[in-house]
C-alpha cells in the first residue's frame, strides 16, 4: 500500500475527503480536486499515514478528536484504517484508539459527540489511483475468491479463481478506456460483439471499454464503447454476458493489481502487444484497499448467485 495515492469518499457527504493549505479538512471535494489526493508514506500492518498529494508537507491526522492536517511523521498522523463489511473503511487515530476521522452531512469536521449519530459519518470507500496504468496487470474481482477469467472455449466467467488464468493486462487507449487482454492466453481480449460477451476479441474497438467508477463500493464496471449502454455482467450461472448497468451487482468488479502499469498510454493506433507476459503469484501482491477488504468481506448477492 506504500507509495499508492488515494482517495477517500464519503458517502454521507456525497464528496472525497480535502485537506487545504491552512491545514483544514472537509469531505466536499469533487472526484478531480487535487487536495482530495494522499500519497500512502508510511504502511506498516493497518497503520498508514496519508500526506497531501500537493501539500507536502501536511497529512491528516486526528487531534483533539478531530481531523486535521498536520506536519507529515507526527504521531496525531498515524491513522489505522479499519475495513467494514460494507466495503468501506473507518480512519482510527493510533495514538488516541477510539478517535475517528468524522464529518458532518455538511462535510465539515466533527466530533462523535458533536451531532446526532444520523448526522455523522465516518465511512469511507476508497480509491486507489492509477489501478488502470497502461501495461498493468489486474484481476476483475467478482466475490471473495472469485474473479472474471477466460475459458478454454473462449467464453468467460465470474466464477473462476483467482489465480494466473484470470489475470488481464491492461492496455489503455485514451482517459478511462482501455482494452484487457488474457495474460494466460495472449492475443485474445475481453470484448462485446454480436449480442455477446466472450474473451475472442483482437484487439479492436470491440474490446475497448470505459471505466465507470461505482462510488458507493469502490468497484467499476466495464461499457462497451462500441455499444454504448452495455456492460460487461454476470448471468446467475457466472457466464459473463452484456447487461444494462443496474445496481444488484452483477456488473460490479473490484480490481486487485498484480502488477502496475505505467503512465503512457498505447493510443489508438498502436499495435497491441502479442507477448505473453508471465507473471507468478506471491504472496506480497499488490491490491487495492478494495480489493484487500474483499476477501475480508461477506459475499455479495451476485456472488452467493454464482456459486449456486
Amino acid at each position: 500500500m506504500k507509495g499508492n495515492t488515494l482517495q477517500f469518499y464519503n458517502k454521507l457527504t456525497g464528496g472525497f475527503v480535502r485537506l487545504h493549505p491552512d491545514g483544514t479538512v472537509d469531505a466536499l471535494g469533487e472526484k478531480t480536486d487535487k487536495c482530495g489526493l494522499f500519497d500512502v508514506i508510511f504502511n506498516k500492518g493497518n497503520m498508514c499515514i496519508f500526506q497531501s498529494h500537493v501539500i507536502r508537507h501536511l497529512s491528516l491526522a486526528v487531534d483533539n478528536s478531530t481531523v486535521t492536517g498536520m506536519a507529515s511523521g507526527g504521531a496525531c498522523t498515524e491513522l489505522r484504517v479499519l475495513y467494514q463489511p460494507n466495503r468501506c473503511a473507518l480512519l482510527e487515530s493510533a495514538l488516541v484508539p477510539g478517535h475517528m476521522v468524522i464529518f458532518d452531512r455538511h462535510g465539515k469536521r466533527a466530533a462523535e459527540s458533536s451531532a446526532g449519530y444520523a448526522d455523522l459519518s465516518k465511512e469511507f470507500v476508497v480509491f486507489v489511483k492509477g489501478v488502470f496504468l497502461n501495461s498493468a496487470v489486474v484481476l476483475l474481482a467478482t466475490s471473495l475468491c472469485q474473479a472474471l477469467c477466460l475459458q478454454p472455449d473462449g467464453s468467460c466467467t465470474g466464477v473462476g479463481s483467482q489465480s494466473e488464468k484470470s489475470y488481464w493486462k491492461v492496455h489503455k487507449i485514451s482517459s478511462g478506456i482501455c482494452m484487457f487482454e488474457s495474460v494466460k492466453n495472449a492475443g485474445m481480449y475481453l470484448r462485446i460483439k454480436d449480442g455477446q460477451c466472450d474473451g475472442t476479441g483482437t484487439g479492436d474497438t470491440d474490446c475497448h471499454f470505459k471505466i465507470k467508477k461505482n462510488l458507493e463500493n469502490a468497484s467499476v464496471s466495464l461499457e462497451s464503447t462500441k455499444s454504448p449502454g452495455l456492460f460487461v455482467g454476470l448471468e446467475s450461472d457466472g457466464q459473463a454476458k452484456p447487461v444494462i448497468y443496474t445496481k444488484n451487482g452483477n456488473v460490479f468488479f473490484y480490481p486487485q493489481v498484480v502488477k502496475f502499469g505505467r503512465e503512457n498510454p498505447m493510443g489508438m493506433s498502436a499495435t497491441p502487444s502479442q507477448e505473453e507476459e508471465k507473471i507468478h503469484e506471491t504472496k506480497n501482491q499488490q491490491e487495492t484497499p478494495a480489493a484487500f477488504e474483499a476477501k475480508r468481506s461477506l459475499l455479495s448477492s451476485t456472488a452467493k448467485s454464482n456459486r449456486k
